[in-house]
C-alpha cells in the first residue's frame, strides 16, 4: 500500500512553503492553529466550507464524507467534536484562517502540502509541534525536515512490532537479542545464501522449482542442506562450519556492501577483520540468523497484505473492542497508515486458521534451524550481552534499566526529545510506535 504522503508531496510542501509569502500577520495565526493538530485543521476546512453558498460546497463535502472509510469518518467526527469544545474566540480564529485560505488558493495548497508532510512525523514529533510557540514551531519544522528525509522510515519498525505480536516473539528475551543487531539488506543476504549454496558438494534439491519458491523457502532449503551435510560429517559442535573460505567470502561481501553487524546508528566494537577466526565464524552464523528472521518477517507481511478484512468488521473492532488508548494513538497517524496498523491489530486476533498454521510452521522451521543448528556451541546470552557484539546492547539495556521511567521502546532510533518521549511512551503503553528491532532508518542528508 503506497503511503498517502509520498516523497513528491514532501518536495511540493518544501517548495511551496519556500515560494509562497502570505501576510506576515497571518503566519503566527496559522502556526498557532497548526499546533492544535493537522486532522482538526483539515476537518475545519471541510466543515466550514459548507457555509459558503456561492461555491456550493455543501454537496461536495457531503460526497467527500460519504466516500470516506468508517475509520476516517470516525476520525472526522472526533476532530469536529474537538473543534466544538474550543472557546468561541479560538473558533473565530479558525474561521479567519479558513477565509484567508479561501482567498489565497496558493496558501490553501501550501497548507494541505504541509499537513501531508506533518503526517509523516512520529506522534511525539507532532506533539512537539503542537506544544511549541509559532517561533519554536518554525525552528522545529526546519529541524525535522533536515533530520527526516527518508519517506516511510517508520514503516519497517511498525511492521516488525505488529508481526512480532502475531508470531509471539519477545525481543527482550535473551535468545532473541540478536534481532537488535543491524539487519542485512535483502540483496546482500541473497548473495550470502548463494555463497553457502555454491560451497555445497551437490545442488540443493527441493520439492518445487526454485522460481516457485519464496526467498525464505530458498534460504531455508540451502541452510538446511548445509547443516545436514555438517551433521553427516559429525561436526557435532559446529566448530568446522561454515568453513574458513566460506566465512572469508561472507566477510568480503559484507565489506563490499558497507555492512557491519556491529552497527546500529554509530559504529561499536571491533572491526570484523580484527576478530579471531572463531569470532568471525560466529559473526557469520549470527548474520545468517538475522537475515533469515528478516526474510520470515517479510514473508509474513506479504501474506498479511493479501488479506483485506471488510471495512465494517474493522470498524466494529475499532469502536467496540479496542482500548481507548489504542484509539487515541491510531487517530494520530495518517489515514492509510492508521488503516494498515488497524488491519494488523485485527488480524493478530482474527488470523485465518490455514494462514495461522502456515505462519507458525515457518516460524518453527526458522527457530529450529537457528537455535538448534546455527547457534549450536554459542551461548546467546554471554555472546550478545558480554561479547564484542553485545557491548552496545548491554550498555543501552543498562541505560534503559537505570531510567526512572522505563518505556517500552527499545534502544536505538530514538530521535529528538528523548526525555519527554519516554514519559509519553509510558503513558501510551502498548500504543507506542515500535523501536529497537527493525530496518535501520536512513541517515539524514548532510
Amino acid at each position: 500500500m503506497k503511503p498517502r504522503s509520498s516523497k513528491h508531496d514532501q518536495r511540493r510542501a518544501r517548495s511551496a512553503v519556500e515560494r509562497s509569502s502570505p501576510s506576515p500577520a497571518l503566519w503566527p495565526l496559522i502556526l498557532r492553529a497548526l499546533g492544535l493538530g493537522m486532522g482538526t485543521v483539515l476537518c475545519v476546512m471541510v466543515l466550514l466550507g459548507a457555509t459558503d453558498p456561492e461555491e456550493n460546497r455543501e454537496a461536495a463535502n457531503r460526497r467527500k464524507i460519504e466516500e470516506m472509510t468508517p475509520a476516517e469518518r470516525a476520525q472526522l467526527k472526533r476532530n469536529y467534536e474537538k473543534f466544538q469544545k474550543l472557546p468561541e474566540a479560538e473558533k473565530q480564529r479558525y474561521r479567519e484562517i479558513h477565509q484567508a485560505i479561501h482567498n489565497q488558493p496558493e496558501l490553501d495548497r501550501v497548507m494541505r502540502s504541509y499537513c501531508n508532510w506533518v503526517k509523516t512525523l512520529s506522534p511525539w514529533e507532532q506533539e512537539d509541534l503542537r506544544n511549541a510557540t509559532p517561533e519554536e514551531r518554525l525552528e522545529l519544522i526546519r529541524k525535522f525536515r533536515s533530520a527526516h528525509q527518508g519517506a516511510g522510515r517508520r514503516r519497517g519498525n511498525r511492521d516488525y512490532r505488529e508481526i512480532s505480536k502475531i508470531l509471539g516473539i519477545d525481543f527482550w528475551e535473551n535468545r532473541w537479542r540478536f534481532m537488535w543487531l543491524q539487519p542485512p539488506s535483502p540483496v546482500l543476504f541473497k548473495k550470502v545464501i548463494h555463497v553457502v549454496e555454491q560451497s555445497l558438494p551437490s545442488p540443493v534439491t527441493s520439492p518445487r522449482p526454485e522460481n516457485q519458491m519464496t526467498d525464505l523457502e530458498q534460504s531455508l532449503a540451502v541452510l538446511q542442506a548445509a547443516v545436514r551435510l555438517k551433521n553427516q560429517k559429525e561436526d557435532v559442535d559446529g566448530a568446522a562450519w561454515p568453513r574458513p573460505e566460506v566465512v572469508d567470502q561472507i566477510q568480503t561481501l559484507m565489506k563490499e556492501n558497507q555492512y557491519s553487524i556491529f552497527e546500529r546508528g554509530e559504529k561499536r566494537g571491533s572491526r570484523a577483520e580484527d576478530l579471531r577466526p572463531d569470532s568471525r565464524r560466529k559473526q557469520a552464523l549470527i548474520f545468517l540468523a538475522r537475515g533469515l528472521m528478516d526474510q520470515l518477517f517479510s514473508s509474513v507481511r506479504q501474506e498479511l497484505m493479501q488479506i483485506n478484512p471488510p471495512d465494517e468488521e474493522l470498524h466494529q473492532y475499532f469502536e467496540k473492542k479496542m482500548d481507548p488508548k489504542f484509539k487515541d494513538y491510531l487517530m494520530k497517524l495518517p489515514p492509510e497508515e492508521m488503516q494498515e496498523k488497524l488491519k494488523f491489530m485485527y488480524l493478530s486476533q482474527h488470523l485465518p486458521p490455514e494462514l495461522k498454521k502456515k505462519i507458525h510452521q515457518q516460524l518453527e522451521d526458522v527457530k529450529n534451524l537457528i537455535f538448534q543448528q546455527l547457534f549450536r556451541g554459542i551461548d546467546p546470552r554471554s555472546y550478545f550481552l558480554d561479547g564484542p557484539l553485545g557491548r552496545g546492547i548491554k550498555d543501552r539495556a543498562q541505560e534503559m534499566k537505570d531510567r526512572p521511567l522505563n518505556g517500552v521502546r527499545g534502544p536505538g532510533n530514538r530521535g529528538p526529545g528523548l526525555g519527554n518521549r519516554l514519559n509519553r511512551d509510558r503513558r501510551q503503553e502498548e500504543g507506542v510506535p515500535p523501536g529497537g528491532p527493525g530496518p535501520r532508518p536512513e541517515k539524514p542528508d548532510a
